[in-house]
């Protein structure tokens, strides 16, 4: 790993890469808590969701939690070594992020009936204040969009089949919890896929510099 930075950092073109992706990346996600914690005070629709009216709710937080996480630290120690493909993948999901703020705005929804919060800590140090408890950053849903993410921008086929199981079994619990509606679990990881496409389409002539033209991605 550290051969593959010191490589990939003694091009310029990747250090710009580099640094303006992880300041862009840092303000994407600045804004979008603050606006989910805004977009909370507004009066929004609820559906009546035929699958969601199969599932009587059932707190799988933990579960949620555990593999949402296992998943994205397994990914990472795999990914880290392919410093192309770390930064392409940060990219990404600041444009999952940005889509998804967007999409709250325009599609102003109530929690599903019978909601059990999702209680995933690392989440609520971000988004969560004293005087908010953000319920309404429902469509699309968060958590399968970076999950999704995870499998497409894996390196390893068996932790990209694992990225995949996960994100089949959390889409499950998370409906089963009457955390989101079904339509917010199943565009999720169209989003992702659009995006994971549209970073690969504008990077289809460079990778960074000549050095870095080894690494397939």
């Amino acid at each position: 790993m550290p051969e593959a930075w010191n490589k990939a950092l003694s091009s310029r073109s990747f250090r710009n890469q580099f640094a303006i992706t992880l300041l862009v990346f840092a303000g994407i996600c600045l804004h979008h808590f603050h606006y989910l914690r805004l977009f909370q005070a507004r009066p929004g629709v609820q559906i009546n969701d035929v699958i969601l009216n199969q599932l009587p709710p059932f707190d799988f937080s933990l579960t949620i939690f555990v593999l949402e996480y296992f998943t994205l630290l397994t990914v990472f120690l795999f990914t880290i070594s392919y410093p192309d493909r770390f930064v392409k993948g940060l990219q990404m999901f600041g444009l999952i992020i940005l889509a998804r703020t967007m999409s709250v705005y325009f599609v102003a929804l109530e929690p599903p009936k019978d909601m059990i919060p999702l209680l995933d800590p690392v989440a609520s140090f971000f988004l969560h204040n004293k005087d908010t408890f953000v319920t309404k950053d429902l469509f699309f849903s968060g958590h399968i969009s970076a999950l999704a993410l995870l499998m497409l921008i894996s390196v390893n086929k068996y932790v990209k089949r694992w990225a995949l199981i996960a994100t089949i079994l959390v889409s499950v619990l998370i409906m089963w919890q009457h955390v989101h509606y079904s339509m917010d679990v199943l565009i999720a990881p169209i989003i992702s896929f659009i995006s994971y496409k549209f970073v690969l389409y504008i990077h289809r002539e460079t990778r960074y510099g000549l050095e870095l033209q080894g690494q397939e991605w």
